[in-house]
């Protein structure tokens, strides 16, 4: 089964945030653009598991959740990694709060008592709006930078839980499913 930690929106905000890649698109960019139903900030890709690890994972994400209260989220500019001049991803960044970045160490250290491999690089948090091509030339790139400067999502989401979700890759792409809702502060 594979598996990842997110923070999943209401539909209203995911439409307005899967509505960024249109002007992206219009302007030539060269994605596979994310559908409105993706639109996720990922906290932790555990990737694949036996299914009879999913219990002791719920487990642990409704611990570390329940340790938080919930909190206010804030998007930021568009970026791209590794950059925007040869982009693999065009994302909307959030913006780094302290609670974004405990909760995130907390479920690295949880989930690394389970066995699951601490993510090395640093979390940047961020939504992913569309994948490039690894076909496309950098060229095709040139108006990513203007054009994501006039776009911004000005809304914030309070956060009040972290869900387990399950990916099931398929011929149309990806389908997400919710395993487990682990609400915030319910260990108060």
């Amino acid at each position: 089964m594979r598996l990842f930690v997110a923070v999943n929106f209401p539909a209203r905000l995911r439409q307005k945030i899967a509505r960024l890649c249109g002007p992206l698109q219009e302007a030539g960019v060269p994605a596979r653009w994310t559908e409105p139903d993706k639109v996720h900030l990922t906290f932790k890709f555990i990737g694949e598991v036996p299914a009879i690890e999913v219990e002791p994972i719920s487990e642990a994400l409704e611990e570390v959740a329940g340790r938080f209260r919930p909190f206010e989220l804030r998007f930021g500019p568009i970026g791209a990694f590794p950059s925007p001049r040869r982009p693999r991803v065009v994302w909307l960044g959030v913006e780094p709060t302290p609670e974004l970045r405990f909760i995130k160490d907390d479920l690295e250290r949880r989930l690394a008592e389970l066995g699951i491999p601490r993510e090395e690089r640093p979390y940047q948090p961020h939504v992913t709006l569309g994948r490039a091509p690894r076909e496309a030339e950098a060229g095709e790139f040139r108006r990513l930078e203007e054009v994501a400067r006039s776009l911004k999502v000005t809304d914030t989401y309070r956060v009040t839980h972290i869900d387990l979700m399950k990916s099931q890759l398929g011929a149309a792409g990806a389908l997400h499913t919710r395993l487990v809702a682990a609400r915030m502060g319910s260990r108060s």
